[in-house]
């Protein structure tokens, strides 16, 4: 892409009919941490469950490569798999991205690049526990800051990584996907969230 190279891994089940859907899927890890061998489970389940073709996506992490370079990464990714539909074997109307944590907040940047620019939309977004606000202002960030797994702390280093040159980005969708002017017509949107995580009031607020 772009004169470099972008690993992804491409799962599919042998019995699968011709053309048939496709997740584009980015994995979680703070944006930092985390690749396409880390979320190889989730992605057989996925493939396997779901009777879809899945296309894991080794986006660049930080700090080496800060914001904007994974969501740049998986627009492009997505782009790559929507124009070698026919090469896949998979269907162009019927290709959804998704992904958890930090990949959920990639998923939802890729839809609203699709309306900003113009180019074929994902028919789906499966966001799961998705991070989607920088500034991390509602209730569950307080509630469950520590003690449950994910702390405040920990999601203070990643941001540090992922946004080195501060509060001037937070507000960028981009980054933030939650503080998009407008989310209307986007595509439709599967939002899970945990109970028991700083993340859930984001993922609540976006779907809403």
């Amino acid at each position: 892409l772009s004169g470099r190279a972008l690993p992804l891994r491409i799962y599919r089940r042998r019995d699968l009919a011709p053309a048939p859907p496709a997740l584009v899927y980015f994995h979680g890890g703070g944006w930092v941490l985390g690749d396409i061998e880390t979320h190889d489970g989730v992605c057989q389940t996925l493939a396997d469950e779901a009777r879809a073709v899945v296309v894991s996506v080794d986006y660049r992490l930080a700090p080496e490569h800060p914001w904007p370079a994974a969501p740049d990464d998986a627009t492009a990714a997505y782009r790559w798999v929507h124009a070698h539909a026919a090469e896949l074997d998979v269907d162009p109307a019927r290709i959804a991205v998704g992904g958890d944590s930090a990949g959920g907040n990639l998923a939802a940047i890729v839809c609203l690049d699709a309306k900003a620019d113009d180019f074929p939309p994902p028919r789906a977004q499966a966001l799961i526990y998705p991070g989607l606000d920088m500034r991390r202002l509602l209730p569950s960030h307080r509630t469950f800051a520590d003690g449950f797994l994910l702390t405040e702390r920990e999601i203070d280093w990643f941001i540090a990584r992922y946004l080195p040159a501060g509060e001037r980005d937070y507000d960028h969708p981009r980054a933030s996907p939650l503080r998009a002017e407008d989310v209307s017509g986007l595509p439709p949107a599967l939002v899970v969230t945990a109970g028991f995580d700083p993340l859930r009031d984001e993922g609540e607020a976006y779907a809403a």
